[in-house]
């Protein structure tokens, strides 16, 4: 008997076959943006463009559409894509921006880390051991359902900052007691410690799980809806053909499903 598993990705394989034989004309490319948030989504300029640009780069390329990566602060690009400026945001959990279409396959899964420096004893034991605690987040960004409950009925505890490179600003603020606790993706966080030599002076207290990771495309440019399913088709191509586990692996990381 086939699995189920396996009756998905035929099924995905044969719409992205359709859709490769049957280009989308009324696109012939795809403005997605993103912040700084590496592995995830990096500076094109730095050599890499972020494991979840390439996914989608290929995913597209396939029905011979261009993908147009541009930078810009998370909050900034949550606005533009309301106004039609972009066609996609990268990196949307699938609960985040409910009025937008989200393509179904994930291109990652979040997992939030909780850094304090490395002579702080804080253990996270729970959401409610925070009390108290001056905490660094990225403006208008969504850890998960709970987190973000949390955050937002303890705003006084909250610095949250904006810009395109707010995982270093957040920890520098650490770093100098500015804040207590920084919460952020593991994976990003893992990154700019190495990037900016910051290792043996912080440290990790805790887990919460994220969830998936997508792309939200915009609700009033055309072709939004026939965009995500085009990238679904694609991710589950990159993933049969085993292509999606080579990109991971450039970046250190492994399949999550």
């Amino acid at each position: 008997m086939m699995r189920v598993g396996t009756w998905i990705n035929t099924v995905l394989a044969c719409v992205a076959w359709l859709f490769a034989a049957t280009p989308l004309h009324a696109a012939d490319s795809v403005i997605l943006a993103a912040d700084y948030w590496c592995p995830h989504t990096c500076d094109p300029d730095s050599g890499r463009s972020g494991y979840m640009i390439e996914l989608a780069q290929e995913a597209f390329a396939a029905s011979g559409i261009k993908t147009i990566y541009q930078m810009r602060p998370w909050a900034t690009a949550m606005t533009d894509i309301r106004a039609g400026l972009v066609d996609g945001v990268v990196g949307v959990l699938a609960n985040e921006a409910p009025d937008l279409p989200h393509n179904h396959m994930a291109l990652g899964r979040q997992s939030n880390a909780f850094l304090v420096a490395a002579d702080d004893g804080f253990i996270l034991r729970g959401l409610d051991s925070l009390a108290g605690k001056r905490i660094a987040t990225v403006k208008d960004y969504s850890y998960s359902p709970a987190i973000d409950s949390w955050l937002a009925a303890h705003a006084e505890q909250v610095q949250a900052q904006p810009g395109n490179r707010a995982a270093e600003h957040n920890l520098e603020h650490l770093l100098v007691g500015k804040v207590d606790v920084v919460v952020d993706d593991e994976a990003v966080l893992r990154d700019t410690v190495i990037r900016l030599g910051l290792n043996g002076k912080l440290r990790n207290a805790g887990r919460q799980a994220g969830g998936t990771l997508h792309i939200a495309f915009s609700a009033t440019r055309p072709n939004g809806k026939e965009l995500a399913a085009i990238l679904d088709a694609g991710i589950a191509r990159l993933r049969e053909s085993g292509r999606l586990a080579e990109i991971l692996a450039a970046y250190g990381l492994s399949d999550w499903q």
